[in-house]
């Protein structure tokens, strides 16, 4: 097994739990833009205190500063839109179709990196769409229909958000230092989320929810840095077409963590999905 796949599996056990992270802060309504906020400034400041510490020679400072930026706009909106869309739809339906998004990044990555895909790593990226859509088709919410088409609209942004992000995460793990790329593009990513929220402090939640907003914000951020991290180390070693889906399966890991603690249904068709998903995992390996 290659160890870009190993990083990449990796990954997407840290990812996975910092995305069920997500619906917790929406079942305990808290404020997306505080936890969000406190998410990303922890990454900011460990990844900038990593960075330091290392000194990096950065060969090309201005494509540094042009990528972060590109990354904290991309992720900072779908970061923003997820946890939005988890307020109105479940857990089992969002995070399904948000992954999506890797039709777009296996399309970009073979038509433009000319990277190429092997029979059965075809057959696994057509066997994860096929859990997308099992896990995504569910009719039967309990949610009203003016709110599901709310969060559908939040998902479908956070989903075309988190392809883009992907795609230049490729190219910051092939052209710069990761660890000042992490950091620069999570400054960027606090300071778009403080302008879209000025007033993000002055809001009516009761001091216990806010340091609940805030315990929720900061293990977020460690398991983001460490998560991203090793998806940034398995960029530079492995094929964005394939790194992109092993770690875009994250999905499978809040859909079963919200099955335990949040009771939402797991019924045939779901069993059947994250079986097709497990399967896909085994097929894209090198």
């Amino acid at each position: 097994m290659e160890l870009w796949y190993v990083y990449s599996l990796s990954a997407l056990l840290l990812l996975g739990g910092q995305r069920f992270l997500y619906k917790v802060s929406a079942a305990r309504n808290c404020s997306t833009f505080r936890t969000t906020f406190v998410f990303m400034a922890t990454v900011a400041v460990l990844a900038s205190a990593v960075t330091l510490t290392r000194r990096p020679e950065i060969s090309a400072p201005g494509f540094l500063i042009f990528i972060s930026m590109a990354n904290s706009l991309t992720f900072a909106s779908a970061t923003l839109c997820h946890i939005q869309a988890l307020k109105y739809v479940p857990a089992a339906v969002a995070y399904p179709l948000i992954r999506m998004n890797i039709v777009l990044v296996v399309l970009f990555a073979v038509f433009f990196l000319q990277e190429s895909l092997a029979p059965q790593q075809i057959i696994g990226l057509l066997f994860s769409l096929a859990t997308v859509w099992i896990l995504g088709r569910d009719r039967k919410t309990g949610f009203q229909a003016e709110l599901r088409g709310r969060g559908l609209l939040l998902v479908f942004l956070a989903m075309l958000a988190g392809g883009l992000s992907a795609i230049t995460c490729k190219y910051a793990a092939d052209h710069t230092d990761i660890w000042a790329f992490i950091a620069l593009s999570y400054i960027f990513s606090t300071l778009f989320t403080l302008a879209l929220s000025p007033r993000m402090f002055a809001n009516t939640q009761d001091q216990h929810r806010g340091k609940i907003s805030l315990g929720i914000g900061l293990i977020m951020g460690l398991l983001n840095l460490a998560g991203f991290y090793l998806f940034l180390k398995a960029l530079a070693l492995g094929p964005l077409s394939i790194v992109a889906v092993v770690n875009g399966m994250h999905f499978l890991v809040p859909v079963l963590l919200a099955v335990i603690v949040f009771k939402e249904r797991l019924d045939a068709s779901r069993l059947l999905g994250l079986a097709l998903a497990l399967a896909a995992l085994w097929l894209l390996r090198a």
